[in-house]
């Protein structure tokens, strides 16, 4: 039985201990600068493993993602409904005589037009809207 059991090496432990666990809205504020520029190149799950390697800062993703949307910071991905927007626009720019090609941009950056095209496919796959659809009553 014993041999089934291995305790920590001492060096872990005392990294573990060193580390800094938030446990109020105010625990945040000195790391908020680099957490923000982190997450604006990286994932989130690097951007933990990072502020836990690098600065000693641990805390769990609903944690992260709770500051994040505290912060403003969580709008890194598109929402569906911003891509229904988006599918409505295209769709009435397509209609018009003659058609008009549009790009969006969303939060300061392109989005790709291949991202709508698959999102309009997994909708119409799903059943979130038919291809006859001129979504959300259009031309009001």
């Amino acid at each position: 039985m014993a041999d089934y059991y291995m305790p920590r090496p001492a060096q872990h432990r005392s990294q573990e201990s060193s580390m800094y666990r938030p446990t109020k809205a105010e625990d945040w504020e000195p790391y908020r600068d680099i957490i923000a520029q982190l997450y604006t190149t990286m994932k989130l799950k690097d951007v933990m493993l990072e502020m836990q390697m690098i600065h000693h800062f641990k805390a769990t993703e609903k944690q992260y993602k709770t500051q994040l949307k505290k912060w403003n910071l969580d709008t890194k991905y598109i929402k569906a409904s911003e891509y229904m927007a988006m599918i409505k626009t295209k769709r009435q720019r397509e209609s018009e005589n003659p058609p008009k090609q549009t790009r969006f941009t969303l939060r300061g950056r392109t989005v790709d037009p291949k991202d709508i095209t698959r999102f309009e496919k997994r909708a119409l796959k799903k059943g979130m809207i038919k291809p006859e659809d001129q979504l959300y009553g259009q031309g009001e």
